[in-house]
C-alpha cells in the first residue's frame, strides 16, 4: 500500500486545525484532484477523486483518532 506522507505549518490554534481537518466533505473545495469524500460512518469514508488523470473512488477507515492530537 501506498503511504504519502507531508509536513506543513499552519499559523492557527490547534483545535482549529483539527476541526477543518476532520471535515473530511469541506476537502473537494480546497484540495485539487478531490471531488467528493461522503463519511458513511464514524470510522468509513468514501472518497472519489481524479489522480493522474483517472477517476478512482476509494473506502478508507479511520483507525485512530484523539481530538487536537492524531487523526489516522
Amino acid at each position: 500500500m501506498a503511504k504519502i506522507q507531508k509536513d506543513i505549518v499552519v499559523d492557527v490554534p490547534v483545535s482549529v486545525a483539527y476541526a477543518q481537518w476532520t471535515q473530511f466533505e469541506s476537502f473537494p473545495q480546497f484540495m485539487d484532484g478531490v471531488k467528493e469524500v461522503v463519511q458513511l460512518d464514524e470510522k468509513t469514508l468514501r472518497w472519489h477523486a481524479s489522480i493522474a488523470g483517472k477517476d478512482e473512488e476509494w473506502d478508507a477507515e479511520i483507525t485512530e483518532q484523539h481530538p487536537d492530537s492524531v487523526i489516522a
